[in-house]
């Protein structure tokens, strides 16, 4: 079990623990004396004595090892003969010991060779004192290496508490580091290097250079080791142990040791939440320029509406001036048919005067369905009737145009609310739309059917009636075999007065009105271009029928059944 989490608690009770070491008044040094002559002992117990020096003595070796053990001087001044134990045996004995090996030994004795100096030295000495010795050079000596081992704890001490200071930074960063030595293999880790690793610290701890992936942070370590020189790496996919990886940021640095490198520091950032965040902020900012220019498009349309509004009163205040006069004329045109008698060129402007009155008509009656909603005859037909119904009404025109018809009219499709005659009204626009795109030697299909919706087949104008897939529908798909719409065209068929048509051949108004119409009747009407060229007209109406109104401002049950069949469509 990783044990990371506790780790900063010990440290700073051991750094408290320190700090508490430090302030504690400091005790005088503790000095053996060790000599197997009582006088020599009185001497050097004089030579000491009041001097700040707390003073124990042994009069042989075994003794001042009991006493060292026991008491843990500071200083040993040892004689060298003495008859049980010799002084470099006691020395010998003091080093081997964890529990005495700090003991600074200075020797005392009448031996003043070279070679018993060395000697005594080698065994881990401080200094070597000739007998006979003057008191005030032994004082002076014992001062100064007591001095010496003051200042030695002292900086022990100090980077014990650096050591602590450091870990504990080192525990508390948010970043893993990862400490290698001369050689590649691990020297520490903190415990966010376990997390960013997913191992304990117990098995990064056995890793050899040659371990570590990817083969980027290797080559980085090598070469910050041999160019003794920081490096650093934006971004580095870092495996873990379950196989993913993960994004981070490499910094690595030299430890210098004089003038060699003794190893190399590794700091690596997770950069996956960094990235998470630049992944939800460019989702944001997606999400606001899709808002900005959705509100742009709704800002439009709003103009639009107004600008259609303001259109739709023009037209029918137009619509109706024009149409008492045009009633007029088209009365006095009778009276003059049946009245007068005509020779051919007369009878010819007649009829031509006759079919633009006719024409005049139209439009006028074109600007009034457009301008208002007028009131719906409904009754209950089927569509198929109205699809024969308009075939009849163009069937002279197709003949003369060459243009073959092939219908499939599903017997199934049932019976539902329309006015005929708007309903018929549309076919006839979409026939006669569909014989000026192909002008002459087409073939116009007409396809009826009762079925499923396919979500392929929802077009903007489906979705915006509430349509969704696997709905049961009543489907009319008219197909041309023109030479189709032009795309950029497409989003503007419906929009009134647009036209693709020559000047004069055509008013604009057709589709808009045969799109409001459809929209009475809780319907829909997309228009596409075929695959195989021409262009499809897709209608679709639910087998009950809905006014717009109530589609426009669904109940609570309704809006709670589409939300249900969208999910299920979605999964």
């Amino acid at each position: 079990m990783n044990d990371a989490p506790t780790r900063p608690a010990s440290i700073q009770a051991q750094t408290t623990a320190a700090q508490r070491r430090a302030s504690e008044p400091a005790q005088p040094p503790c000095v053996l004396l060790v000599d197997d002559i009582p006088a020599n002992l009185r001497v050097l117990y004089e030579s000491l004595n009041g001097r700040d020096y707390r003073l124990l003595v042994a009069n042989g070796g075994a003794q001042a090892l009991e006493i060292a053990q026991r008491s843990r001087p500071d200083l040993m001044l040892l004689d060298i003969m003495m008859p049980d134990m010799d002084g470099f045996e006691v020395c010998r004995r003091l080093k081997q010991d964890a529990g005495t090996a700090d003991v600074a030994v200075i020797f005392l004795s009448a031996l003043d060779e070279a070679a018993d100096k060395i000697h005594g030295l080698e065994l881990g000495a401080v200094d070597y004192v000739t007998k006979p010795f003057h008191p005030e050079e032994v004082a002076a000596r014992v001062e100064a290496h007591c001095k010496i081992l003051r200042l030695e704890r002292e900086l022990g001490q100090r980077n014990r508490q650096l050591e602590l200071v450091r870990d504990r930074i080192l525990h508390s960063m948010v970043e893993a580091v990862v400490g290698l030595d001369a050689v590649g293999r691990v020297s520490f880790v903190n415990p966010a290097a376990e997390r960013l690793f997913g191992l304990a610290a117990e098995h990064l701890l056995t890793r050899d250079l040659s371990d570590w992936e990817p083969t980027a942070l290797r080559e980085t370590a090598q070469r910050v080791l041999a160019e003794r020189r920081e490096l650093s790496l934006d971004e580095v996919a870092l495996p873990r142990p379950d196989g993913s990886t993960l994004p981070v940021e490499l910094r690595a640095a030299p430890i210098a040791d004089a003038a060699d490198t003794a190893g190399v520091v590794l700091v690596l950032r997770d950069l996956s939440e960094r990235r998470r965040v630049e992944a939800k902020l460019h989702r944001t900012s997606d999400e606001l320029h899709r808002s900005h220019r959705e509100l742009q498009a709704a800002q439009m349309q709003l103009v639009q509406a107004a600008k259609l509004e303001s259109v739709g009163r023009l037209a029918a205040g137009v619509a109706h001036e024009v149409k008492n006069p045009l009633a007029i004329v088209q009365l006095g045109l009778d009276y003059l048919e049946q009245v007068a008698s005509f020779d051919d060129v007369s009878a010819q402007v007649l009829a031509d005067m006759q079919q633009a009155l006719s024409r005049a008509d139209t439009v006028v009656r074109g600007l009034l369905d457009f301008s208002r909603e007028r009131d719906l005859d409904l009754k209950p037909c089927a569509v198929n009737e109205a699809i024969q119904n308009s075939l009849q009404l163009v069937r002279h025109e197709l003949t003369q145009r060459n243009i073959a018809v092939r219908t499939s009219l599903a017997e199934a499709v049932p019976e539902r609310p329309f006015d005929i005659d708007k309903l018929q009204q549309v076919f006839l626009n979409l026939f006669m739309n569909a014989m000026h795109a192909m002008e002459r030697d087409g073939t116009l299909s007409i396809r009826s059917s009762f079925t499923a919706l396919a979500g392929n087949e929802l077009g903007p104008h489906a979705r915006d009636a509430g349509f969704l897939p696997s709905d049961r529908v009543i489907r009319v798909a008219i197909e041309d075999t023109g030479p189709g719409i032009d795309p950029e065209d497409l989003g503007r068929l419906f929009d009134p007065y647009f036209t693709t048509k020559r000047q004069g051949e055509g008013t604009g108004l057709g589709l808009s009105v045969t799109r409001n119409i459809v929209t009475l009747h809780g319907g829909s009407i997309d228009l596409e271009n075929r695959p195989e060229g021409g262009a499809r007209a897709l209608l679709l109406f639910h087998p009950e029928f809905a006014r717009a109104e109530a589609l426009s401002r669904p109940s609570e049950a309704t809006l709670r059944a589409r939300t249900a069949r969208l999910r299920s469509a979605n999964r």
